[in-house]
């Protein structure tokens, strides 16, 4: 058979062409470091992208937000919206402390990882050699590795008889476990290996261990006043207004950590430069976990992993009772956003979790979860539309 080119063909190849190279070409765009004269940074765009969180913030009815992004080794863009205190109506900033939650698990993350890199731990040693029992049908069953508390791959479901390693099942408290590997492979408390490893190496003033966990605070030797002064006070969107936390914020590698948007900007960096681990480990921190079936999930070892337009984006999200928080990172566009609140409602409304059945416990299907992709949050989405569209 043979094929006529019309004139007419020839200009729809050449549309189609055109229309190749212009997606190539972004796509090739969007893995170029950002700069500093990049038109994402002018007034205008910069207005616009602020503007887009403070709504959201009314929009969740969150007090107070302090959000940063980092590029060039550089706190290229900060600002604080709303209030750290409503009552005294202070006004938050890069400064202000907040509990991070579970954004700890990435700090939980390299002091473990150490521990492995040392040939102390292996991420298939079994549970059981560290004394963890996870209660009911779980236990100290022996083939339920640290590598799957890690992953949080350790629960399985009824579908597939609960064994471990197939089923991504986010779980804050297993993933607190690992406090045992490490303690018992190093001697040392998390507390402890925190602050020699991190804290102090980095000089990280607004960074410690939750105030409540009066063991653990004091490794800082900081007032406990003097730095209650630099938190954010705890509130919750409750019967339609907004009404101050009273709570006890414990502490472990899974949550815990007090931090502020200037100290995580330090940690980000150092984390750019390759300090804590060697790049290998790293690699591995950063490698989203596969099960035996072959199947990739969102979890790498302390963060999440995937990828949105061919580029890979790292995270991790907090959650606990009067506050949240965010922490992105896009090694390939040199970007890292930053953003904690004093309210659940930076990631609450972002989870979709419905009431589980009794042994499956699963997430409502029809709706996005940011368990599983960033754009899920409208504040996530908000940073990825600005910064790579």
């Amino acid at each position: 058979m043979t094929h006529r080119f019309t004139s007419t063909s020839f200009t729809f190849l050449g549309i189609a062409l055109f229309l190749f190279a212009c997606g190539s070409s972004r796509q090739a765009t969007n893995r170029i470091p950002v700069t500093s004269r990049d038109a994402v940074w002018s007034a205008e765009r910069i207005d616009q992208f602020e503007k887009k969180l403070e709504h959201l913030r009314e929009k969740y009815h969150i007090p107070g937000i302090s959000a940063g992004v980092v590029n060039e080794k550089q706190l290229a863009w900060k600002k604080g919206f709303g209030y750290a205190d409503l009552e005294n109506r202070t006004i938050p900033d890069e400064n202000t402390v907040y509990q991070v939650a579970s954004v700890t698990k990435t700090f939980g993350s390299i002091i473990l990882m150490q521990q492995v890199q040392a040939g102390k731990v292996s991420l298939d040693d079994p549970i059981g050699k560290y004394g963890i029992n996870l209660g009911a049908r779980w236990g100290s069953d022996p083939r339920i590795k640290v590598k799957h508390l890690f992953t949080h791959t350790a629960m399985g479901n009824m579908f597939n008889s609960y064994k471990p390693g197939y089923v991504f099942r986010y779980n804050g408290g297993w993933y607190n476990e690992l406090g045992k590997v490490i303690e018992k492979s190093s001697g040392q408390t998390f507390g402890e290996l925190l602050m020699e490893q991190i804290i102090r190496p980095l000089s990280l003033k607004n960074t410690a261990p939750s105030t409540d966990d009066s063991l653990n605070f004091a490794l800082t030797g900081y007032n406990k006043d003097a730095f209650m002064r630099r938190v954010a006070k705890p509130y919750d969107w409750k019967s339609k207004q907004l009404q101050p936390v009273t709570f006890k914020y414990g502490f472990g590698p899974a949550a815990g950590i007090m931090s502020s948007v200037a100290d995580l900007v330090l940690y980000s960096n150092a984390i750019d430069d390759r300090k804590f681990l060697a790049d290998s480990t790293w690699e591995k921190v950063f490698t989203p976990y596969v099960t035996p079936k072959g199947k990739t999930i969102q979890y790498g070892l302390g963060w999440f992993v995937t990828y949105y337009k061919g580029i890979k984006v790292m995270w991790h999200t907090g959650w606990w009772t009067g506050y949240s928080a965010l922490f992105v990172k896009i090694p390939q566009r040199d970007l890292t956003f930053i953003i904690l609140a004093n309210s659940q409602d930076l990631s609450r409304p972002f989870y979709h979790i419905v009431q589980p059945l009794p042994g499956i416990g699963m997430s409502n299907p029809f709706r996005r979860n940011l368990k599983k992709k960033l754009a899920a949050s409208a504040f996530g989405a908000a940073f990825l539309d600005h910064f790579l569209e």
